[in-house]
């Protein structure tokens, strides 16, 4: 049993339809392997953009999508940095090759942004996938 769970959960990870965390220690010494093969599926699954691909590629864009913990967001990015919400705004910034997010509480985040398909993006904190969007122009 435990076999077949290791084989659809690694074919659910190749194909990317769902990250999933490292599990508790196991008697057999896998858990270490399958965190390092976590971690390199984050990594390997799209492509990191940098610094100026992130401004290339979102800025000037629309970006709808939801967050780990369930939240939707739809989100214009505009070349100036200026975000726009539902009923909110907010600056984002491009600090190396991280894409920083202020919305005037005092607390910006800074995320890496990879590429997962030609319109689809991930937001990455500490090489974690912690939300997934699909760029659209803005209208």
């Amino acid at each position: 049993m435990r076999t077949m769970i290791t084989i659809v959960m690694g074919a659910l990870l190749l194909t990317g339809m769902v990250t999933v965390p490292a599990m508790a220690a196991s008697a057999d010494g896998q858990d270490s392997q399958m965190a390092h093969d976590n971690e390199a599926s984050a990594s390997t699954r799209g492509e990191r953009l940098s610094g100026s691909a992130i401004r290339d590629t979102v800025m000037g864009h629309r970006v709808t999508g939801a967050m780990a913990d369930g939240s939707r967001y739809s989100e214009v990015y505009r070349v100036d940095g200026t975000i726009e919400g539902e009923n909110y705004t907010g600056q984002a910034t491009i600090e190396g090759d991280r894409m920083c997010l202020d919305y005037g509480s005092g607390e910006t985040t800074c995320y890496q942004v990879q590429r997962t398909g030609d319109n689809r993006i991930e937001w990455l904190l500490d090489n974690e996938v912690v939300g997934e969007g699909t760029l659209s122009d803005v209208e």
